[in-house]
């Protein structure tokens, strides 16, 4: 007899071996697996919340520092500040969490008083911007103020992100600078530029109070009324309400100067990413022909701008800028006429 098996068989009975191998490897050979890759975590979001009664903060010493040199004359060619805002906030400067305890009184026409708070030596606000009210995001805003030695600077940088980004390309970029005194923020100069991919447009305003003269990079001169703000400082540095319900202001945006009335809303819970927020609302007063303005300032934080509102003449909002984040300074800002 012939006991060996024929090519063909040989294939088979490997085969079949194999097979067994591999079902016995499965059942009683080691626990072996394979790597799973996990995705990134999402990224960690700050929430920024008031304590009710958190004790205040000893304040750190530490060398003051430099000022930051103003633009150039309007005389001269128009300035350019530094557009680039911080990536990351000083050492100094925390996310805010307390009131201040130092306060100043506003009042309304029911004689109640609002708190104004000192402001601090360096701090920075972010908002998200939406096109619209509360619509799609189509922008950031981070404004910054650094208080020294009785003057301050107030940068504002407004820029499209995102998929706004791919249709529009669009940065407002805002500076104003003065004197920090016991009245508060005194602008000497105010400097915007718009910019976009078709064209760049610069305005630049000059406030000599002693002469109590405005000056404007586009050409001609008028009277500098006192206590004048402009756009950006107004939102820092509102004027007293001392019992009235509409208050007067005069404004400049670096090409005129210009008396805007705000009605006064003293109580107004408004929601944000950080929580929240009871505000004192201001509301431009203005025509159906006019372009309108609100701003709400949180009565938790310093009285900070943390929503801002567009207004066309056709009374539609174009758009929104609403708070994302508070950092602010353990020191107070110097004023000029204050002997520490």
């Amino acid at each position: 007899m012939n006991l060996k098996l024929d090519t063909s068989s040989r294939r088979i009975s490997f085969a079949i071996g194999i097979s067994i191998l591999v079902h016995l490897l499965a059942l009683w050979g080691p626990d072996i697996r394979l790597p799973q890759f996990r995705s990134s975590p999402p990224a960690l979001t700050a929430r920024l919340e008031a304590l009710p009664s958190a004790p205040a903060k000893q304040k750190r010493k530490s060398k003051p520092a430099a000022p930051k040199p103003p633009p150039e004359s309007v005389s001269q060619a128009e300035p350019v500040p530094q557009t680039n805002e911080p990536q990351q906030p000083p050492q100094d400067v925390v996310r805010d969490a307390t009131p201040p305890v130092e306060t100043e009184p506003l009042t309304s026409g029911a004689g109640e008083e609002v708190k104004r708070p000192p402001l601090p030596k360096r701090a920075q606000l972010t908002f998200a911007v939406y096109k619209g009210s509360g619509g799609f995001r189509v922008g950031e805003a981070i404004h910054t103020l650094e208080i020294d030695d009785g003057r301050y600077i107030l940068n504002a940088v407004t820029k499209t992100v995102g998929l706004a980004s791919l249709f529009k390309t669009f940065e407002l970029t805002q500076y104003s600078s003065g004197s920090y005194t016991k009245d508060g923020l005194r602008p000497e100069l105010f400097f915007e530029q718009r910019k976009d991919k078709l064209a760049t447009l610069r305005y630049t305003a000059e406030f000599d109070h002693e002469a109590q003269i405005a000056h404007f990079s586009q050409g001609g001169e008028v009277i500098l009324p006192p206590e004048t703000l402009d756009i950006l400082s107004v939102m820092y540095q509102f004027p007293p309400m001392r019992g009235v319900e509409i208050v007067s202001v005069y404004v400049s945006n670096g090409r005129k100067i210009e008396r805007y009335e705000f009605g006064i809303g003293l109580h107004e819970v408004i929601d944000t990413s950080i929580g929240k927020l009871e505000t004192v609302h201001l509301r431009k007063v203005h025509t159906q022909n006019e372009e309108g303005l609100d701003i709400w300032l949180a009565r938790e934080y310093r009285l900070f701008p943390v929503k801002i509102q567009f207004i066309e003449k056709n009374g539609e909002v174009t758009g929104e800028a609403v708070i994302t984040d508070i950092r602010v300074s353990e020191e107070e800002g110097v004023r000029s006429d204050v002997v520490n």
